[in-house]
């Protein structure tokens, strides 16, 4: 059954992170542009296949590993929470 992608206010938070962070370095949005996009790709194809992940140290929660980002996503009836997006050289406090 196919899930639908929500994503908490943390997600949001993480994203625009990522987003404001690589405007500033690269001093343009050009690379910030392909990233929505291809984690656009990525989203459709969990939606399709939720159990991809891998389970971690926290109860319901899975980690899908993509391109150089951690991806920690919860399972619902109905949905796919993302809960956060880290780049794998961050720290991740999830």
């Amino acid at each position: 059954m196919v899930k639908i992608i929500s994503f908490s206010d943390k997600a949001y938070a993480d994203i625009d992170r990522i987003v404001e962070f690589n405007n500033l370095r690269n001093r343009s949005d050009t690379y910030s542009n392909k990233f929505l996009k291809r984690l656009e790709k990525r989203l459709l194809l969990l939606e399709k296949q939720p159990l991809v992940g891998i389970n971690t140290d926290e109860a319901d929660v899975l980690l899908l590993i993509w391109d150089s980002y951690y991806i920690f996503y919860i399972i619902y009836d109905t949905t796919i929470e993302i809960a956060s997006i880290y780049h794998q050289k961050e720290n991740v406090n999830f």
